[in-house]
C-alpha cells in the first residue's frame, strides 16, 4: 500500500485554509459513508510504514499516518469547554448584536490533521470530538506482540515490543506488555523442561515487578523442578543454593518445606547405608550424606569418628593411570607406582646399593667383571599384598627378563640391548649379566617389581577376579577415565601408612581443580596453574610447595613424516614461536622470573648438561615465512598440514591455539587435537606415529632420559620403528655414542654436544622450563615444602576430618 510522506506545501495549505477543509470534510462525512478499510494480510508491522486506526462516530474506520499528539486529547474535556463558550455581543447603533465565536485554528485544541493511507492519500482536518476511538500503532504493535507470545513466538513478540520502545520508551502499557511476555516465555520454558531458562526469565521479572499475578507460585514450581534436577545429577550444593533462593523469594511456599525434607531424607538414607559399611567405604558414604545436607550434627559426629579410624585423602591430579600393573607408561603411572610396587632400588646412591634405604626390595647390589655382572640380594620378609608369599629372586628375575621381551607391556629396547642373562641363584639372590659396562648400573634398576605369578598384564587371579598385586603400602582399586582409587594394603611390612585411602580425581579444567581445593572438596592439588599461584599463596587455609626439578616443555617431532625431516621447515617452525610472549602472557600472566624462562634446548638452564654458550632461540616471523616457503620449494609441495597433539594440562591448553596461529602465519596448517596426558604419553612411548606433540617432563638423570626426550619411542619395540622418529641423523649418532660412554666426564661432554647440536638440528622444538608447584589444605599434615614427587613421605602424612558447613 502506497503511503506518501506529507509535504511542506500540503501542510501550509492545511494551515491556511483549515476552516474550509474542516467544513468540506464534515459535509463529505455527512453526505457519504467512507468504506471500511481492513488491514491487508501481507502487511508487516515491523517493515511497512506505521499507521493508526481511527473509528469515527458514524462507524467509519480509517487507516492513517500516525496522528499527533499521541494520545489525542480527551474528547469529553473538549466538549465541556465548547459548551461553556458563550456568544460574544457588541453594540451596533445602540443595539447589542451577537457574534459567532471565531474558530480555533490550532489543531492541537480541537482538531487534528490526518492523512489517509490509500492509493490516493488525502489530507484532512478532523474534529477530535468526531473520533469515536483511536487505535494507535504502538498499541497495535503491543497487541500483536501479546498474540505472538501466546502462540509461543517469543522472538517476534520481543521484536514488536522493542519497536514500540524505540518509538516511545514511555508509551503507556509498554512495560506491562513486556512483563506479560516474559511471564509467558518463562512459563513456556518451565513447561518444556527448560528450567534454567524459565527461572532466569521469571527471576528477571520478579526483580522488576514482584507483584505480578501468579508469578510467585510459578517461581516456586520452577525452583522445585530445578532442585529436583540438581538432586538427580548429584549437584547437592546447587540444590541447596537454589533452595535458599526459593526461600528468599517465597518463604511460605509449600515447595520450600517439601524440597528441604527431600534433601534431609536423602542425607539420612545415605547415613543409614554407611552403618552397613566399614573403613574408608563408611567414611565416604557418610561424606556423601554430608554433601547432601551438611548441617546434620548427628551425621557430622559419625563422620568424624569414622574418619579418625580410616582417614581418606582426596587429590586433584592432571590425569589418572590407565592400566593396573607395574608398568611405567605415562606420568600418572610414575606418580603412583611407588605406592603400589616397591622398586628394586629406591635410587642409584651407595646407600641404596647397600640396602640401607627403606621401601626397596634389594638388600645389596654387588658389581663385578668391570660392571658387566651384577649380583642382587633380596631383602627377606617382604610379602605380596595378597599374603600369598614373600618377594623372592624369581619375582625380580621375571621383572628384568620381561623388560627385554618385545611382546610384553613393559618392554625397554635399551635394556634389551644391554641384558645378556638373568639367573636366580637361590630364593634371595640372582645374577644379572650385561653385554657392556653401563655408566651407572644401579640406574637401570630403579624399576617396580611385580609378582612372578602375575599374568602378562600384571594382574593376579583372585577369587574376586583379576587384581593388581604389589608389595607397596597401597593397592590399586577401580580405575576410570577421571578417577583412581588407591587403598591402604592389608599387609604392610614396613611402616603402616596413616591414610586408609587416596582418591585421585581428574578435573576438566585447571580452574575446576583450583576451585575444588579452595572449597575443600580435595585436600591436595598435584599441579598449581602458574596464573593461580599467587591466589593460593594468599589463602590462609592453603599451603604451596614446589617440585625440585623444573618441568621442561617442548614439542616433539616425528621424523617418520618426510615433511618433518626437512631442516628448513623445522627451523621455520622454531622461528615462528614467540616463546617469551607466550610464556609471559599465556601461561604466567605475569613477568618472567628466574625459575620460569624460555628454553634453548632439552636440558634445564644451569644444569650440568646445559651448554651456557648456546644462544637462545629467537622469534623472527619474517624469517619463519621464508624458511617455510623454501621448505615447500625443496619438497615440491604447496600446502603443509600437520596434526598437533597436546595434553589436557593447564600450560598446554593456555598456548595451544597461539601455537597454531603462529605456525599458520608462517605457512603451516596445524590441526590441534587435545588428549588426556596419560593416553598421549602412552601412545608416544609405544612408538605410535604422530606429527607434532606437546610434551612435559622433569629431567633428573640426563644420561638415561635424553633419548626418550628427543625421541618419544626411543625404547619402543623394534616393529614400531621408534628411532625413525628422530628427524636428525646427527642427533641419533650422538645418542648411540652416549649409550656406550662409561665415565662421567665423557658423558658430560657428550651431553653438552647433544645440547649444542639440538640447537641447530632441532629434533624437537624447545619451548620453556617452568617451576612446578603443588598445594594442599592446612588440615593435611606432612607434605614438605619441596619434594621430588607428589607423594614423597606419604607414609607419615596425617589429615584431620573436615567438611564444609552451610546455612540451610
Amino acid at each position: 500500500m502506497r503511503s506518501p510522506r506529507r509535504s511542506a506545501r500540503t501542510m501550509s495549505l492545511l494551515v491556511t485554509f483549515g476552516s474550509v477543509v474542516l467544513a468540506g470534510l464534515g459535509a463529505e462525512l455527512r453526505g457519504t459513508q467512507l468504506p471500511d478499510v481492513s488491514i491487508p494480510a501481507n502487511r508487516d508491522l515491523l517493515r511497512d510504514p506505521p499507521f493508526d486506526r481511527l473509528t469515527l462516530i458514524d462507524g467509519t474506520v480509517l487507516f492513517v499516518d500516525p496522528v499527533s499528539p499521541r494520545p489525542l486529547p480527551d474528547k469529553e474535556a473538549i466538549r465541556a469547554a465548547e459548551a461553556k463558550e458563550s456568544p460574544r455581543f457588541e453594540r451596533v447603533g445602540g443595539l447589542l448584536v451577537s457574534k459567532a465565536p471565531e474558530l480555533n485554528r490550532d489543531p492541537s485544541d480541537n482538531a487534528i490533521v490526518i492523512r489517509t493511507q490509500e492509493d490516493e492519500p488525502r489530507d484532512y482536518y478532523v474534529k477530535i470530538t468526531s473520533i469515536r476511538s483511536a487505535d494507535y500503532f504502538d498499541d497495535i504493535l503491543l497487541a500483536e506482540a501479546l498474540r505472538r507470545a501466546q502462540s509461543n513466538d517469543f522472538d517476534r513478540a520481543f521484536e514488536l515490543v522493542l519497536a514500540v520502545r524505540s518509538r516511545d520508551p514511555n508509551w503507556k502499557g509498554l512495560r506491562e506488555t513486556a512483563d506479560r511476555i516474559i511471564f509467558l516465555e518463562g512459563q513456556h520454558a518451565l513447561d518444556r523442561g527448560q528450567v534454567d531458562d524459565g527461572l532466569r526469565l521469571l527471576g528477571q521479572l520478579y526483580e522488576r515487578a514482584p507483584d505480578t499475578p501468579n508469578l510467585k507460585p510459578l517461581l516456586a514450581k520452577g525452583y522445585a523442578g530445578r532442585i529436583e534436577s540438581a538432586i538427580e545429577q548429584g549437584s547437592y550444593a546447587l540444590a541447596r543454593r537454589v533452595l535458599e533462593e526459593l526461600r528468599g523469594l517465597t518463604p511460605d511456599a509449600p515447595e520450600v518445606d517439601r524440597m528441604r525434607q527431600r534433601l534431609i531424607s536423602l542425607a539420612q538414607r545415605r547415613a543409614d547405608e554407611a552403618e552397613r559399611l566399614s573403613g574408608p567405604d563408611r567414611v565416604e558414604r557418610l561424606a556423601d550424606a554430608l554433601r547432601v545436607w551438611p548441617n546434620d550434627d548427628a551425621i557430622a559426629e559419625r563422620y568424624r569418628e569414622a574418619f579418625l579410624e580410616a582417614p581418606v585423602l582426596d587429590v586433584a591430579v592432571l590425569d589418572v593411570p590407565r592400566r593396573p600393573g607395574p608398568f611405567l607408561e605415562c606420568p600418572a603411572d610414575a606418580r603412583v607406582m611407588n605406592l603400589l610396587y616397591r622398586p628394586l632400588l629406591a635410587e642409584s646412591s651407595e646407600q641404596a646399593t647397600r640396602g640401607e634405604l627403606p621401601g626397596q626390595i634389594a638388600a645389596e647390589l654387588t658389581v663385578g667383571d668391570i660392571g658387566r655382572r651384577l649380583e642382587l640380594r633380596i631383602k627377606e620378609g617382604i610379602s605380596w599384598n595378597d599374603g600369598s608369599r614373600s618377594v623372592n629372586a624369581i619375582d625380580v628375575a621375571r621383572t628384568l627378563t620381561d623388560r627385554a621381551l618385545p611382546s610384553t607391556i613393559g618392554y625397554d629396547a635399551r635394556w634389551s640391548n644391554l641384558l645378556t642373562r638373568v639367573r636366580p641363584i637361590d630364593e634371595t639372590t640372582l645374577e644379572v649379566t650385561l653385554r657392556r659396562t653401563p655408566l651407572d648400573p644401579a640406574a637401570w634398576l630403579l624399576l617396580p617389581v611385580g609378582p612372578a605369578h602375575a599374568g602378562r598384564d600384571g594382574l593376579v587371579w583372585t577369587p574376586s577376579g583379576p587384581r593388581p598385586i604389589g608389595s607397596g603400602p597401597f593397592t590399586l582399586g577401580p580405575l576410570s577415565q577421571s578417577s583412581a582409587r588407591i587403598d591402604r594394603a592389608d599387609q604392610v611390612d614396613e611402616g603402616t601408612p596413616t591414610l586408609a585411602r587416596i582418591n585421585e580425581r581428574r578435573y576438566e579444567t585447571p580452574a575446576d581443580a583450583v576451585a575444588a581445593l579452595r572449597r575443600g572438596e580435595v585436600s591436595l592439588l598435584e599441579a598449581v596453574p602458574l596464573d593461580q599461584l599467587r591466589l593460593l599463596e594468599d589463602d590462609p587455609d592453603i599451603q604451596v610447595g614446589r617440585y625440585r626439578a623444573p618441568r621442561m616443555h617442548w614439542i616433539a617431532i616425528d621424523g617418520r613424516n618426510p615433511v618433518l625431516r626437512n631442516r628448513s621447515l623445522r627451523r621455520g617452525l622454531s622461528f615462528a614461536i614467540n616463546r617469551k610472549e607466550l610464556l609471559q602472557e599465556g601461561i604466567l600472566r605475569a613477568p618472567l622470573n628466574d625459575s620460569t624462562i624460555p628454553s634453548d634446548g632439552p636440558f634445564p638452564a644451569g644444569s650440568a648438561a646445559d651448554d651456557p654458550e648456546v644462544p637462545p632461540l629467537t622469534h623472527d616471523p619474517l624469517l619463519a615465512k621464508m624458511l617455510v616457503r623454501a621448505a615447500k620449494q625443496e619438497m615440491g609441495i604447496d600446502v603443509i598440514e600437520l596434526t598437533f597433539s597436546y595434553p589436557s594440562i593447564p600450560s598446554a591448553r593456555a598456548v595451544a591455539s597461539k601455537l597454531v596461529e603462529a605456525c599458520a602465519d608462517a605457512g603451516v596448517v596445524l590441526k590441534p587435537v587435545e588428549r588426556p596426558q596419560s593416553d598421549l604419553e602412552r601412545d608416544l612411548r609405544q612408538g605410535l606415529r604422530f606429527d607434532l606433540a606437546y610434551r612435559v617432563a622433569p629431567i633428573t638423570d640426563p644420561v638415561l632420559e635424553i633419548g626418550p626426550i628427543l625421541c618419544p619411542g626411543y625404547s619402543a619395540p623394534p616393529q614400531a620403528d621408534g628411532l625413525g622418529a628422530l628427524a636428525s641423523a646427527r642427533i641419533l649418532q650422538l645418542l648411540l655414542q652416549l649409550e656406550q660412554v662409561q665415565d662421567l666426564p665423557s658423558a658430560r661432554e657428550q651431553l653438552l654436544a647433544i645440547d649444542r647440536e639440538t640447537r641447530d638440528e632441532l629434533p624437537i622444538l624447545p619451548l620453556w622450563q617452568l617451576q612446578g608447584h603443588f598445594a594442599w589444605r592446612a588440615r593435611l599434615n606432612g607434605p614438605p615444602a619441596e619434594a621430588g614427587e607428589l607423594y614423597e613421605g606419604i607414609e607419615s602424612w596425617t589429615i584431620d576430618p573436615w567438611f564444609s558447613r552451610e546455612t540451610p
